[in-house]
C-alpha cells in the first residue's frame, strides 16, 4: 500500500507536468484537477481555499482563472492559466524549479521587469536578457505561445507573456506583457504589442 508521502509526491509530480504543459491535460479543467488533488493529499486539506485565495487576488471568477486571463490575453489563454495555478503552487512549495535564481539574479529581474516591458522583444531577447526561466510553460516550438517564469524559492514569480499569433505571425514569439505579483490584473504590464492585442470586448 502506498504510503501518505508517495500519494502526496505522485499527485505534486503531475501538477508540475501539467503546469508546464497545461494543453496536455485538457487546459484549465486538468489544472483544476490536479491542484484540487493536491490540496486534498498535503496537509492543507481545505479544497475550498484555494480557490477563494485565487478569487481574492482578482485571478479567479465563477468560470475560473479564463474569466480574468481571457478580458487581457489574446487566444484562450491556456499558458497564462497556467501560470497562475503555478503562482498557487509556489507559495505552497509544491513547484519544482528548473533553475532557482540567486537573490541578485531574481532582484534584477523583478526590478527590470517594468522597464522591459515598456518596448517589444522577440522571445530570443527576453532569454538574452534574463536567461533560461525557472519554469517554463508550454513547448519550445515557436509556432505556438509559451510563459517564463523566474523566480527564487522564497519569492513571488515573475512572469513573461509570449505570443506568436494564431497562424505563427512571427518568426518567434513575441512578449505581451509581464507581471510579478498579486493582484493579477493590477501587476501586468503590457508591451506595446500587448496593448494591441488584447481582446476588444463586446458587451
Amino acid at each position: 500500500m502506498l504510503t501518505v508521502e508517495q500519494i502526496q509526491l505522485h499527485f505534486i509530480e503531475e501538477l508540475n507536468g501539467g503546469v508546464r504543459r497545461p494543453g496536455m491535460i485538457g487546459g484549465e479543467l486538468g489544472l483544476d484537477y490536479l491542484l484540487d488533488r493536491v490540496v486534498y493529499v498535503t496537509e492543507t486539506g481545505d479544497r475550498r481555499a484555494w480557490r477563494k485565495a485565487l478569487t481574492d487576488a482578482g485571478a479567479m471568477t465563477s468560470i475560473g482563472v479564463a474569466g480574468v486571463v481571457r478580458l487581457l490575453l489574446p487566444d484562450d489563454g491556456t499558458e497564462a492559466i497556467a501560470s497562475v495555478y503555478a503562482d498557487y503552487s509556489h507559495l505552497h512549495g509544491w513547484l519544482r524549479l528548473d533553475r532557482t535564481l540567486n537573490d541578485q539574479e531574481y532582484g534584477e529581474v523583478q526590478d527590470r521587469l517594468v522597464d522591459f516591458c515598456a518596448t517589444d522583444h522577440p522571445e530570443a531577447e527576453v532569454l538574452e536578457r534574463f536567461g533560461e526561466p525557472s519554469v517554463r510553460i508550454g513547448g519550445t516550438n515557436p509556432r505556438y505561445p509559451s510563459v517564463f517564469g523566474y523566480t527564487n524559492p522564497d519569492g513571488p514569480i515573475a512572469w513573461f507573456y509570449l505570443w506568436n499569433g494564431t497562424e505563427a505571425a512571427y518568426e518567434q514569439p513575441v512578449l505581451l506583457a509581464g507581471r510579478c505579483g498579486a493582484p493579477f490584473v493590477d501587476s501586468l504590464r503590457f508591451t506595446p504589442e500587448g496593448r494591441r492585442r488584447r481582446p476588444e470586448l463586446e458587451f
